[in-house]
């Protein structure tokens, strides 16, 4: 977050992705059948995500005028674009295509990916690509994107991903 603030973005807010993962302390380790109405503390069940921009230039309208960007892309005409985002964990047929420890859901990622160009013009910028699951959404939303990633291993692994992610379906995800 600092880094990002340095470079001189603007920090946002935070958006919440609302999963239900099987990581975490659910019950007592080695007494589970013993104490099988007992969780070890409570399971997490949100992921904070950080939102940066360039800083405005003026006011929000000028910028859309200008550049297209400065806001978030309504749901609908009745739905604002909200800050928590309900996801699945991520399906083991997109995980086989993108082996990478975090990567997120098409169905998460072509939500916020949709909103993040209010106007469906510009450019998705992942600083941190990974396997490449923001990239493949954005394809998969018909916006441009462009990818960073130190890791020449998953750098590999996204080159023959993206396409591959870009075509799945994606339940509860944005399409074209």
């Amino acid at each position: 977050s600092g880094a990002l603030a340095r470079a001189g973005l603007e920090r946002r807010g935070e958006l919440v992705r609302l999963v239900m993962t099987m990581r975490g302390g659910d019950r007592p380790k080695h007494a589970h059948e013993e104490f099988s109405d007992v969780s070890v503390m409570p399971r997490s069940m949100w992921e904070p995500w950080l939102v940066f921009r360039k800083p405005l230039d003026g006011r929000v309208q000028d910028n859309l005028r200008k550049w297209g960007t400065g806001g978030f892309r309504r749901i609908s005409e009745d739905r604002p674009f909200g800050d928590v985002i309900e996801s699945s964990p991520t399906r083991s047929a997109e995980r086989a295509l993108a082996p990478h420890p975090s990567l997120k859901p098409q169905a998460f990622l072509r939500q916020l990916v949709r909103g993040v160009l209010p106007l469906g013009k510009g450019v998705v910028l992942d600083p941190f690509s990974g396997a490449g699951s923001t990239l493949a959404a954005a394809e998969a939303v018909g916006y441009e994107s462009i990818g960073v990633e130190k890791d020449a291993a998953y750098y590999d692994v996204a080159v023959k991903a993206i396409p591959k992610l870009a075509t799945l379906s994606a339940a509860n995800g944005y399409s074209r």
